[in-house]
């Protein structure tokens, strides 16, 4: 067996066994009754994307080439900026939140993943020559890397960002993602282009395409509209606001609300029948 295949075979046996058989099934005995606002603050920008790092209740948001660092719902840093600095950005694609906690921040044009600590200092950077269009991002527990290249119009999986360990999928069934993010064992992708949340298993496995922006929390589905969102199984509606919802993301049990002047992060109350 040649050095690729074996590599690639280890990969997706380790794929397997950290999801395990995946189900998008919803379950029925989990009732969403109460939204709980951890954090609430507000900006005076339009932000692209929001992740939380728990243990030090810091919230790291993209805007352009810039990630703003609250921590406990103020303000402590900026960083970015258009430059080749270690902390600088050409173009600032996607960001997500470590195993360890830690912020990574994905730059297209340069082709790097660069890391930084809470406070927003850099620690490393990973890069990313075997890919041509790295556009977003996200990563397991185990530091496997989910990458959605624009060039390939594909997600890459790798850990070790070379074209011998590459294992891909979602070939002709993406036009143009706009987040990836992973739910327990499943891949949610949602594609701005037609306006649907697509969902793989880790495997790269098609499992089901849904109607408009859909996160998932304790396998219930939620759909963002303009002025809330929606469980889907009861109808329940959440977050209803004068203004308008731009995104929303549920991360590691957070849901992440964003608007044009405020962000919400928040968790899910439920009760089981």
């Amino acid at each position: 067996m040649l050095k690729t295949e074996r590599t690639l075979l280890a990969l997706v046996i380790a794929l397997y066994i950290l999801g395990g058989c995946s189900s998008i099934e919803q379950r029925n005995d989990y009732i969403p009754t109460k939204l709980n606002i951890i954090q609430k603050f507000n900006i005076n920008f339009v932000p692209q994307k929001c992740v939380f790092s728990y243990p030090e209740r810091t919230a790291f948001i993209m805007e352009g080439n810039y990630i703003h660092i609250f921590k406990k719902g103020r303000q402590i840093n900026t960083i970015g900026g258009l430059g080749f600095d270690h902390s600088n950005f050409n173009k600032l694609a996607d960001i997500t939140i470590a195993p360890d906690g830690n912020l990574l921040a994905l730059d297209s044009f340069q082709k790097k993943i660069k890391k930084f600590d809470k406070d927003g200092k850099w620690i490393t950077e990973f890069k990313l020559v075997d890919f041509v269009g790295p556009t977003l991002f996200e990563i397991t527990s185990d530091e496997t890397f989910y990458i959605y290249d624009d060039n390939r119009k594909e997600i890459v999986t790798t850990r070790t960002f070379e074209e011998n360990d590459f294992y891909s999928f979602g070939k002709f069934q993406l036009t143009k993602p706009r987040s990836l993010n992973l739910e327990k064992n499943n891949v949610v992708v949602y594609d701005l282009a037609e306006a649907k949340t697509i969902v793989f298993d880790r495997l790269g496995q098609f499992q089901e395409e849904l109607e408009g922006k859909i996160q998932f929390d304790r396998q219930q589905k939620y759909r963002l509209e303009k002025f809330y969102f929606q469980h889907l199984a009861s109808g329940k509606k959440f977050a209803v606001s004068p203004f308008q919802w731009l995104d929303f993301l549920i991360d590691n049990g957070f849901l992440i609300l964003l608007s044009n002047h405020e962000i919400w992060i928040c968790t899910i109350d439920y009760e089981i029948k």
